[in-house]
């Protein structure tokens, strides 16, 4: 009985949150709706395996303490259906890396079949990810080698005036171009943009990646170009597009803190079950000031 008030409960703060979610009172409540989905959670473990019972294994208070503070951890400001989402992530990276057997693409070795160019027109900034691994974007393995990109001024500021308002923001509602020519494999535009307040990643999407479009160029090439705009993308599955096409906008849709463009290349159409591969763009690639990027303000 007391488990099914717990589960009733997070079910209530999970839809509360939805409208709740950009104001302190809505991420305390998915703080406390995500720690009692770990309680749930364990409990039904308990239960299923028989933990303590014919494992003989003594969970001490320290332990349990343990366990309740990873699953404050695992489940800080997220919804269950991003969490459920970062686990499918989680599992598809597990997988990739063992079919794989841990030998993935790296720079100076990998070459593209194709030649790219930077998804945007203009100068843009790179906010995160690099082919460095120590600046590398990170999040999956598909991630590996992505890019964040926004557009900086002299003060290297994102946005000029409120900070709460996306029309603000340089990159928002810029071109977003084809990075190459290819065949629309992958289309999502149902997304709406972000709550941003500056500081702290929204979600208002059942999507981590909001709005995005995956172009399949040749051969285990596919780009995915993700956070677009609402209403901006202007193709759909089948169509052929050429480099420098115009495909969309730069939007805040999905995960993030800020509106940016999120690019990368991967080896299938699967965001989840691909490896990320390295690009060196046609152009100038993305200027890196002293060998170091600045503070990623994003999250993909």
């Amino acid at each position: 009985m007391l488990r099914l008030m717990v589960l009733g409960v997070i079910i209530i703060f999970q839809i509360a949150n939805l409208f709740l979610r950009r104001f302190k009172i809505g991420r305390l409540m998915i703080r406390i709706s995500g720690y009692l989905m770990w309680l749930f959670v364990a409990g039904i473990i308990v239960d299923l395996f028989g933990v303590g019972e014919s494992w003989h294994i003594q969970v001490t208070d320290e332990i349990t303490l343990g366990l309740h503070w990873f699953g404050l951890l695992v489940f800080l400001n997220q919804s269950i259906y991003n969490f459920c989402q970062s686990m499918y992530q989680f599992v598809g990276d597990w997988c990739v890396s063992l079919m794989n057997l841990g030998q993935m693409p790296t720079p100076g070795i990998f070459t593209t079949k194709g030649q790219y160019i930077l998804p945007f027109t203009g100068k843009w900034t790179v906010a995160d990810g690099d082919s460095n691994k120590y600046v590398q974007h990170g999040g999956s393995v598909s991630q590996t080698y992505a890019y964040d990109f926004i557009i900086t001024d002299d003060e290297g500021k994102s946005f000029q005036g409120n900070a709460k308002n996306l029309q603000d923001y340089y990159c928002y509602a810029q071109d977003v171009i084809a990075p190459a020519d290819g065949v629309v494999v992958h289309v999502h535009r149902s997304s709406k943009d972000s709550f941003v307040d500056g500081k702290n990643v929204y979600c208002d999407s059942m999507d981590i990646r909001g709005n995005y479009i995956t172009i399949k160029h040749h051969e285990y090439e596919y780009s995915v170009l993700a956070h677009l705009m609402p209403k901006s993308i202007n193709v759909k599955v089948g169509d052929v597009v050429k480099q420098g096409d115009i495909i969309a906008k730069c939007g805040n849709s999905g995960s993030t803190s800020e509106p940016h463009l999120h690019f990368q290349l991967q080896t299938g159409k699967s965001f989840f079950l691909s490896v990320g591969l390295p690009v060196t763009f046609a152009e100038s690639p993305p200027s890196i000031q002293g060998g170091l990027l600045p503070e990623s303000p994003t999250s993909a």
